[in-house]
């Protein structure tokens, strides 16, 4: 097994319940950035090269200077939603059985749409949103990407994430035709579904390790599960600290203090997330992960957010300049640090987070 060192890494992401065919997928869409994936106990890792993320950012601020570049990519992107919708409507909807062929495009569809989302995410938009101030053309393409984002966002929880998502009734007529049950049909890779059609039939003992441990890299070069990747996960893994203080970037300035509330997203399960965000009250703090559209009730309530990862034009970075309150993002641990309750001081102007009591 190739050797890997977190230091050459950034954690861009993590979140509970991503299935394996989801990571697979977006070791397409995120090859450029030398990704590297771990599942570990269920929670969906993604590491960036350092020196690929500092390259993004550079083709990202190049990007969003250009005049026109964005509303092309916009067309282009409006465009693919449709012909995806339909492409789903007259080809897997409602199915008895799919082709080789239509399994591919299914595929190729949603790396498309994957990989175009990622134009407006941190890795992408960061350095274009540092230097708004001095270049207009970034600041009226920023501002249109942030109108934008989340339409994407939730065509994505469609094919991907939601409870009658694409891919549910996707893994569902593949499992009638092969014989398997549809959770395995999710924890496969491309190519193990494509093999499927030629008769190859996937290993279930090894498959059925794949939540508690699973690594594959950019080129596919590194895959295992089980076992055999456990150490390298566990020389990943961050391990919280007694510390009451945490230390990220500011997003939204301000000052608030209040009670936490720990929300973070579970994909094999939306029903917990709603349950978590009902539980909370108007002027806690809210500390996730990350947060998405999905959270939106959450930070509407929010007197200020805290994330464990993303960026200047991460979800929770809008959201939060749009309501008027406080927001520190990247703080790498928060959810670690503190728990519901925890009265604490969220400093957006120096970007900390310290416990009161």
């Amino acid at each position: 097994m190739k050797k890997f060192n977190k230091k050459d890494y950034t954690l861009s992401f993590w979140v509970q319940g991503v299935s394996v065919f989801v990571t697979d997928i977006h070791v397409d869409v995120y090859k450029d950035l030398e990704v590297l994936f771990l599942i570990d106990n269920g929670m969906f890792k993604q590491y960036f090269t350092n020196i690929a993320y500092n390259k993004t950012l550079d083709r990202g601020l190049k990007f969003y200077s250009e005049k026109n570049a964005f509303t092309e990519y916009q067309t282009d992107l409006i465009k693919h939603l449709k012909t995806f919708k339909d492409f789903y409507s007259k080809e897997i909807r409602k199915k008895e059985k799919l082709s080789q062929s239509v399994v591919k495009t299914f595929f190729k569809y949603t790396i498309k749409l994957c990989k175009d989302y990622t134009k407006m995410n941190f890795e992408f938009t960061d350095k274009a949103f540092s230097n708004q101030e001095k270049n207009p053309i970034i600041k009226k393409n920023l501002a249109l990407m942030s109108q934008f984002k989340d339409k994407v966002r939730s065509f994505m929880n469609t094919v991907l994430f939601e409870k009658s998502r694409y891919s549910s009734e996707f893994f569902t007529i593949l499992a009638k035709q092969f014989n398997l049950d549809p959770k395995i049909l999710a924890d496969l890779t491309q190519q193990e579904i494509l093999g499927l059609f030629e008769g190859k039939k996937p290993n279930l003992h090894q498959i059925s390790k794949r939540q508690t441990a699973f690594l594959i890299n950019y080129d596919r070069s590194a895959i295992d599960q089980g076992q055999n990747v456990l150490t390298i996960i566990q020389s990943f893994r961050d391990t919280a600290s007694s510390t009451k203080t945490v230390n990220g970037t500011p997003a939204s300035l301000g000052k608030a203090t209040g009670k936490v509330k720990v929300i973070n997203v579970d994909y094999k399960d939306i029903g917990i997330l709603n349950a978590e965000i009902s539980k909370m009250e108007k002027g806690n703090i809210l500390i996730a992960e990350t947060t998405a559209p999905e959270l939106i009730i959450a930070c509407q309530k929010a007197a200020a957010i805290v994330t464990d990862v993303g960026g200047l034009l991460s979800h929770a970075a809008i959201v939060s300049r749009e309501f008027g309150i406080p927001c520190i993002v990247a703080t790498g641990n928060a959810t670690k640090v503190f728990k519901d309750g925890d009265m604490v001081e969220v400093d957006a102007e120096k970007g900390i987070v310290t416990k009161i009591r």
